[in-house]
């Protein structure tokens, strides 16, 4: 269980929908007191370090507290809900107080592979978790499960991709996230310490109602057969965004540019990849404790590298 901070404001997480959080200006190489000091610990650490410690929502002072000091009637409740609502076994890694309850950060056990969350409502005065109050973003959920059922269906190009991302990682001076953080304050959907994926549930909503649907009625059902209900030519590669993240390595670098025009260079030339848009990030090595990212103002970015 991760301790929050309380400094927040709302926004939109990445994966669809929206959700109470927090944000700042994330340039703390322009802003004054956010440079150095003690202003500067209190909101960055080395991606090294960091596990999710300090992550925090709006308003969830007080929720934060109960939900901690009660999270194993949390996890037992949330494993019964996703394991009723999506048929999926789940691990409990997290809950974080907001304004309204608690939002809990979860794990598939197993395949289809992904990170989210569900939310469960607190109250307060009562000092009661309301296990028959739990709700979810809409689509959210069915996005991670589908993203985990796209990397089954497309194994052999997924293992492309995996391999790609760790060989950059031992030949260049960069780093993803550590497991412990993508654990603790990620819902991602298909998420590895280098990548996430995210499939445009709009877009994509005939082909993750259809491929979820038959997750739904067999649990079981493994890759094989997942392969003959999905035609991995047949989707536009621009409704599926593979997000690659990247870190320096050590404390206090710029991201390089040189080195990231390298990056872009081969992740141009990369072939046997799943089909779809990639965007690639090198950031320094800071992440923001409270919203746990790393974008920031001096951040590197390359889009719509589009694999076809």
């Amino acid at each position: 269980m991760i301790k929050a901070s309380f400094i927040t404001i709302s926004v939109c997480l990445i994966l669809g929908g929206c959700m109470t959080m927090n944000t700042e200006n994330n340039s703390h190489e322009t802003d004054g007191d956010y440079t150095t000091g003690d202003a500067f610990d209190d909101r960055y650490v080395s991606v090294n370090d960091y596990t999710g410690e300090g992550y925090d929502l709006v308003n969830g002072e007080k929720t934060d507290v109960i939900a901690n000091e009660k999270f194993a009637e949390i996890e037992e409740a949330m494993k019964a809900f996703f394991l009723e609502e999506y048929k999926t076994e789940v691990i409990v890694h997290n809950v974080v107080g907001n304004m309204d309850g608690a939002t809990v950060f979860v794990e598939s056990v197993g395949e289809p592979h992904f990170h989210t969350y569900a939310m469960i409502g607190i109250d307060v005065k009562e000092e009661k978790i309301m296990t028959e109050n739990i709700w979810t973003q809409p689509t959210k959920v069915e996005q991670s499960i589908f993203s985990g059922l796209i990397a089954m269906i497309m194994n052999e190009e997924f293992a492309v991709l995996d391999a790609f991302t760790q060989q950059i990682a031992e030949d260049y001076p960069v780093v993803g996230l550590r497991q412990e953080a993508i654990n603790n304050v990620k819902a991602t959907a298909y998420t590895t310490p280098y990548y996430f994926v995210q499939p445009m549930p709009i877009a994509l909503s005939e082909e993750m109602e259809k491929i979820n649907g038959i997750y739904f009625n067999k649990p079981s059902i493994g890759a094989d057969e997942l392969k003959s209900h999905f035609d991995k030519d047949a989707y536009n590669s621009e409704h599926i965004i593979f997000s690659i993240h990247f870190y320096m390595s050590e404390e206090g670098a710029e991201p390089d540019k040189v080195l990231f025009q390298e990056l872009g260079n081969a992740l141009e030339e990369l072939e046997g990849v799943p089909r779809g848009n990639y965007q690639l990030s090198l950031h320094d090595n800071y992440v923001n404790k409270i919203s746990a990212s790393g974008s920031q103002g001096n951040t590197l970015r390359k889009r719509d590298v589009l694999k076809d």
